[in-house]
């Protein structure tokens, strides 16, 4: 007799009306198989029990005879539903058959009869559910998205939120609507220890081009409280901001990011995101201090195209142009006694290897002091970035910082903010880049729980002779 897999396999080779039915018929016979086998057992075990109960003795032992023939009677009748049952399941694994499964001898002259017709037998793909592999996974991580979306209007030489030197591009500036930062942030637990986050950014740049870009793609293990790893692209832990706000502008209070942390394809000079492996946690024994770790290494930024403020893409998401890698050591602690106070240190280290030039060591340290509550926002923040062409007997130092207050007021939350780059005309890695130092001045309004106006104007001194001033207002909102 011919195993149903056998069976199974030879019915691609039927024409297609009786596959179909045929098929379905297996179908049904694999997937109740277990159930037929169950049914047959339980049969067996009731006219066991039919043939116990209508002996003799057993008869004998009651005097309710007409209670037992009922229940007698009531048994006879299941048994024959089940054995009903049984005969149907069987009569769809069975079949009438057209044709003859491969593999038996009756096979070959059927194959020689359809070949001598002229026409080849008509052949049924399998589908997806008749994959090893289906692509359902029932019960499986569940996918959480949240998106966030900006629009822009600016006003002057000096009100662009999204990417600096505000000369870029070379032609003067000018007043302009601007599409913001599509953002999808997923999120999904894997299991109770393993997570995965991501945010893919689509976006237009200085040259009106759309581009998309996978901006944090991690998977993290959490083992306990004072210990996870995580590995992928993520963003650096330089200070506090790079870390405590992405690329959703929702969930900033301003309309951009401080020009210290802006991303380095829109023309920043840290290195706010890498590609590599992070272990962070909570330091052990530090109490109510809160203490906590963080150490990064990764592929660091790109040697290529030194000098120019904006590279298409520093990150080094696949191939690193140099062995060692760069490294990233942050602490920080958030006291159980005085709620919204951070206070976090961090050093930052690479080597950049370009091709005819001598290579640059980079380095950059930093602090910062946080106080942020939902009323009040006092954000500060201050590094430096050191780099020394190997060789040369001059390190050049760049400050970086900015400070932000701002208070809450129902829907309305006025804010203050100054900034400050300033880069050396002759440092090896961002000379061009130049100064853009000055304060902002804003107002943020929450006309839903998940939209926002926001207006802000600047004013910013740079190494030309007169200060550039400009409007920005923004509508930023979550979905």
């Amino acid at each position: 007799m011919v195993s149903h897999l056998v069976l199974r396999d030879a019915l691609w080779s039927c024409p297609k009306d009786f596959a179909d039915r045929a098929i379905s018929a297996l179908r049904i016979w694999e997937k109740h198989r277990a159930r037929v086998v169950s049914l047959r057992i339980a049969a067996f075990l009731l006219v066991g029990s039919l043939t116990l109960w209508m002996s003799p003795a057993a008869q004998a032992q009651g005097n309710d005879g007409e209670a037992l023939r009922q229940t007698v009677q009531q048994l006879v009748d299941q048994v024959r539903s089940l054995q009903a049952r049984v005969k149907e399941l069987e009569a769809a694994q069975t079949g009438k058959t057209d044709c003859v499964p491969a593999g038996t001898p009756e096979a070959a002259p059927a194959a020689e009869a359809s070949a001598g017709s002229g026409s080849a037998p008509s052949v049924q793909e399998p589908t997806d559910h008749d994959s090893e592999h289906p692509m359902d996974l029932p019960g499986g991580p569940k996918l959480n998205i949240r998106g966030f979306l900006d629009f822009n209007l600016g006003l002057g030489t000096a009100a662009n939120p999204l990417i600096y030197p505000l000369t870029i591009p070379p032609s003067p500036v000018h007043n302009t609507f601007q599409f913001g930062e599509f953002d999808l942030f997923m999120s999904s637990d894997l299991s109770n220890s393993i997570s995965f986050l991501s945010e893919v950014v689509l976006g237009a740049d200085a040259a009106n081009s759309w581009g998309i870009d996978i901006e944090r793609a991690q998977i993290t293990y959490k083992a306990n409280d004072f210990f996870h790893l995580s590995g992928g692209r993520m963003h650096t832990a330089i200070g506090y901001y790079n870390t405590a706000y992405h690329h959703g502008t929702w969930f900033q209070t301003a309309t951009g990011r401080p020009y210290m942390y802006f991303f380095e394809d829109s023309g920043g000079i840290l290195p706010v995101h890498i590609v590599g492996l992070e272990a962070a946690g909570l330091v052990p024994g530090s109490g109510k201090l809160n203490a906590h770790w963080i150490v990064q290494a990764g592929n660091g930024e790109s040697s290529l195209f030194i000098g120019q403020p904006i590279v298409n893409q520093p990150v080094q998401n696949f191939l690193s142009d140099k062995n060692h890698k760069a490294f990233n050591l942050a602490g920080y602690i958030k006291p159980d006694w005085a709620r919204g106070l951070q206070i976090g240190l961090s050093y930052y280290n690479d080597k950049r290897v370009p091709d005819g030039v001598p290579h640059v060591k980079n380095s950059i340290a930093g602090a910062y002091l946080i106080y942020a509550t939902p009323t009040w926002e006092m954000l500060n923040e201050f590094q430096v970035q050191r780099d020394h062409s190997i060789g040369s007997a001059v390190t050049y130092n760049t400050p970086l910082g900015y400070t932000q207050i701002s208070r809450k007021f129902g829907k309305y939350r006025p804010y203050f903010r100054w900034q400050e780059v300033n880069v050396p005309v002759n440092d090896p890695l961002y000379g061009t880049v130049g100064r853009y130092e000055g304060p902002s001045l804003g107002l943020r309004m929450d006309f839903t729980g998940y939209a926002a106006l926001k207006v802000q104007y600047n004013r910013i001194y740079t190494r030309d002779p007169s200060p550039k001033n400009g409007l920005d207002s923004q509508v930023a909102f979550t979905f």
